[in-house]
């Protein structure tokens, strides 16, 4: 018994010894932690607040570089500032409403003049240039900054405002805000319901404080205040501990935006009253599981890797929750790069494609008008149809960008179905014979000819569909569906069906077709490669159209997509049988007349020699020689000597573009009755009326197509240098340069015949062209430079990128890109330090090549 007893003491006593040497050990441990992550909640609340705050600002930097950028391509292209004021008076009200009341509104400096969005007319001294929203935003250069907060003149409240200089660092834009938002979050500001923050400025001055009366004091000239400014200043990041106001503080500090510093305010017994609750609280558990120890030794054990266990799983589900969380913030990050990469290749992708597809359509067009063999008809045909339909998604896929914006708008035409469905065969039956699959086409008969409504459109949703068919059809055929389903009240509803004896779709898998960015059997298919377009935006350009998708498919046999159209009937002769309809328009190509003018005076203007090598061969077509020239200084001295019929005008250009040009033609009198066509490769909506409003008398899309020319001779020539037509000659040129010496230089001889549908003698004298220009360019080019005038610079190494790339100079075209883009980027640095070499390489190319 006394054993048992002693045994039991000695047990109780070291269990006391150890549970003390316990409860110490855990106290100084928990001690330590809650220490520390008290310090690390007021780390990370002041981090969250800062983040809250540059979320707020950022939003408002980003309003104004998207208002900014929309007004410095307004005032580039000669925009009134009555124009500027409605733009920035709609985007005004766009904002507020959809951001928040805080944001009063754009304003600006713009040629001269201020101007308002909100309507404000400033009193008669009032003088933005010497306002710190404009000097500041002029000596940014150009990127947007948060100016100090100031009393504004209109309101007379204190506000901030985000302002950004544009191009030429004289016209400046601005948004306002009220400090509301800010005052609000710094209001709100507590750790565990305890202290206070507010936010300094760089130089000291309170911008936002709990306690109203302290906002705008300046805390540097405060001897109260100044040691904890200058202690904020040097922190500038993290915590430290000082006496303010007589009792000693914690103070969490964090920059935001590298101008203000926000400052949370604990006093520290406050701060860790927490801490020592839980110190309290393990000391007495100690003691507790002490005197119960003897009795619950096994409950307790039981309960304790119960409660063990538990911890653990959840320290793996908070684990979890935070990779997740991490995971969310590295795909939005890489979301936001893919959308700025998507936006700056969708941006340059339309004026990059149309330097090359200008020469393979001038060329293939000659190839028509000139070929009498049947068989080069047709091919020559596929290559024409096929290359509007590119030039048809050039000019059109960036409106695809505004389908998720609800920004897509319909433009309905008149238009030939029989043409329509001839695109669509040309554009998909190589593909389909080359995979060795049938391609049948079925047209109702009774289809009227001519119909009203988007074709661009409706093509984009039949070639998604008969794409998605050949790729997933490894053999059988491929069947395309025209039907007639009846017409009422001058409307036809069309019904279109794709058929194809595919792989077919599993019916639980039909649900995921219509996701976004969904592929069904992913192992399957996942050497198939994708359009990026898929069958989601094939279902909602049919809603815009009122219609819808449906889809039949068995698995492993194949698929039948379908939808209903209803459209207007402008000409309701039926199309009649397609086949013969289509025979009947290539022998119909061979067979055209043109006008014949050779006593036509036409100038045409244009800084790419290859682009007037083009415009000159289709001229002749009509019987003209036109003169040529490549500036507008060049234009304006021609016109001076010359009388002209009509004048086609280039219109980016360096030094003077078109409209420049135009402009001085039209001042000194010197048209004389000549008609100016506008020629850009910029084919966006609404250009027509804008060289239309500029003076132009037409204007015409790159690459200029033989008809468009033609037309535009039709109604601009006198009608008394139009004749009958007459077969018109083109002597090729010789040159003593052979493939294999272009070969020898190291110029990618196959890409330039292929931009010049393979014709050796046009491509030579591109060739010789390019050589003979380069030292008349890189004169002009190091001139810019010279004089700091990146802006033309970046016009002419533009230029001289697409006119390398065209004659197979691949290491120049290079070269020439990152010096576009460097000083697009106003990066001079770059310019200087790799433009001797450019210019070198160019010239010691152009000497072999001319040797």
């Amino acid at each position: 018994m006394r054993n048992n007893r002693t045994t039991l003491v000695t047990t109780l006593t070291a269990t006391f010894v150890l549970m003390a040497l316990l409860v110490a050990y855990t106290t100084m441990l928990m001690y330590k932690s809650s220490y520390s992550h008290t310090y690390e909640l007021g780390n990370d609340k002041a981090a969250a607040i800062t983040a809250d705050i540059e979320n707020y600002l950022e939003t408002a930097r980003s309003v104004l570089w998207v208002a900014a950028d929309t007004v410095d391509h307004m005032v580039a292209k000669g925009a009134t500032n009555e124009e500027i004021v409605e733009y920035i008076t709609r985007e005004s009200t766009n904002t507020a409403s959809q951001f928040d009341e805080s944001y009063t509104g754009l304003y600006g400096y713009i040629n001269g003049k201020y101007v308002d969005g909100v309507g404000w007319v400033p009193p008669a001294d009032y003088d933005p240039t010497v306002r710190d929203w404009y000097k500041d935003a002029v000596a940014a250069g150009g990127e947007p900054l948060v100016v100090n907060p100031y009393v504004d003149a209109q309101t007379g409240n204190v506000i901030i405002s985000v302002c950004k200089a544009l191009t030429n660092n004289n016209d400046v834009l601005g948004l306002d805000l009220t400090l509301s938002g800010v005052q609000e979050t710094v209001e709100g500001i507590q750790i565990d319901g305890k202290g206070y923050g507010f936010i300094l400025n760089y130089d000291g001055t309170v911008i936002a404080h709990k306690n109203g009366n302290e906002k705008g004091k300046n805390y540097s000239e405060d001897p109260e205040k100044k040691d904890l400014y200058e202690k904020i200043m040097s922190v500038g990041k993290g915590n430290f501990e000082m006496d303010i106001d007589g009792k000693t503080c914690t103070v969490f500090v964090d920059e935001i935006h590298n101008q203000w510093h926000l400052a949370i305010v604990v006093q520290k017994n406050t701060l860790l009253t927490n801490t020592f609750t839980v110190l309290f609280v393990s000391i007495l558990t100690g003691l507790l599981v002490y005197s119960l120890i003897s009795f619950f030794i096994i409950i307790g054990y039981r309960h304790e890797s119960k409660n063990n266990k538990r911890m653990e799983e959840m320290k793996a589900n908070e684990q979890k929750r935070e990779y997740e969380a991490k995971l969310l913030v590295l795909e939005k990050k890489a979301a936001d790069s893919a959308n700025k990469a998507k936006s700056d290749f969708l941006a340059d992708m339309s004026h990059e494609i149309r330097t090359p597809i200008n020469a393979v359509l001038g060329m293939n067009e000659m190839i028509l008008r000139e070929s009498k063999d049947e068989q080069i008809l047709e091919y020559s045909s596929n290559i024409k149809s096929a290359g509007n339909t590119l030039l048809s998604i050039i000019n059109n896929i960036l409106d695809f960008s505004k389908i998720e914006d609800g920004k897509m708008n319909l433009v309905p035409v008149e238009f030939d179905i029989a043409e329509l469905i001839n695109n669509l065969v040309n554009a998909i039956s190589e593909r389909a014979r080359s995979k060795g699959l049938e391609y049948h086409v079925e047209v109702d008969e009774t289809i009227p000819s001519k119909i009203y409504g988007d074709d661009v459109r409706i093509s984009q949703i039949v070639l998604n569909l008969l794409t998605n068919a050949v790729k997933y059809t490894e053999t059988g055929s491929v069947t395309l569906r025209v039907k007639n389903i009846g017409t009422t009240d001058g409307n036809v509803k069309l019904r279109f069906e794709v058929a194809d004896t595919g792989i077919g779709i599993k019916e639980e898998d039909l649900g995921k077709l219509f996701e976004s960015f969904k592929r069904i059997e992913e192992k399957r298919n996942r050497h198939i490669e994708g359009t990026g377009l898929g069958i989601s935006i094939v279902c909602k350009l049919l809603a815009m159209m009122n219609s819808k998708l449906d889809v039949e498919s068995k698995y492993a046999i194949g698929s039948t997509f379908g939808f209903d159209l209803n459209l207007k009937v402008v000409d309701d002769t039926p199309v009649g049988k397609y086949d013969e309809k289509r025979k009947s328009a290539l022998a119909a190509q061979s067979e055209e007349t043109h006008i014949f003018a050779p006593d036509a005076k036409v100038l045409v203007t244009d800084d790419n020699g290859m682009n007037l090598k083009v415009a000159a061969n289709f001229m002749k077509i009509f019987g003209i020689n036109p003169v040529t020239c490549s500036s507008g200084k060049e234009t304006i001295e021609l016109m001076k000597k010359n009388k002209f019929d009509v004048v086609f005008l280039d219109h980016m250009m360096p030094n003077m573009d078109g409209m420049e040009t135009l402009k001085i033609l039209k001042d000194e009198n010197l048209l004389n009755g000549a008609s100016v066509i506008a020629l850009t490769a910029n084919a966006i909506a609404g250009a027509e009326d804008q060289y239309l409003k500029a003076g132009f008398d037409g204007y015409l899309s790159k690459p200029i197509m033989i008809n468009d020319i033609e037309k535009a001779l039709k109604r601009f020539l006198p009608a008394d240098v139009i004749s009958d037509n007459q077969d018109t000659v083109s002597e090729k040129k010789t040159n003593s340069l052979s493939l294999d010496k272009a070969r020898s230089l190291g110029l990618n001889v196959d890409a330039g015949l292929m931009y010049t549908c393979n014709e050796e003698d046009f491509y030579m004298d591109l060739l010789q062209e390019y050589a003979e220009s380069a030292s008349g360019k890189c004169s002009e080019l190091s001139s810019y430079l010279e004089n700091d005038d990146l802006k033309n610079y970046e016009i002419l190494v533009h230029s001289l990128k697409s006119a390398s790339k065209t004659v197979g100079a691949d290491e120049l075209s290079e070269k020439a890109k990152a010096l576009e883009q460097a000083s697009r980027e106003l990066d001079k640095d770059f310019v200087k330090a790799n433009h001797e070499e450019f210019v070198q390489l160019f010239e010691e190319l152009a000497q072999k090549i001319l040797g």
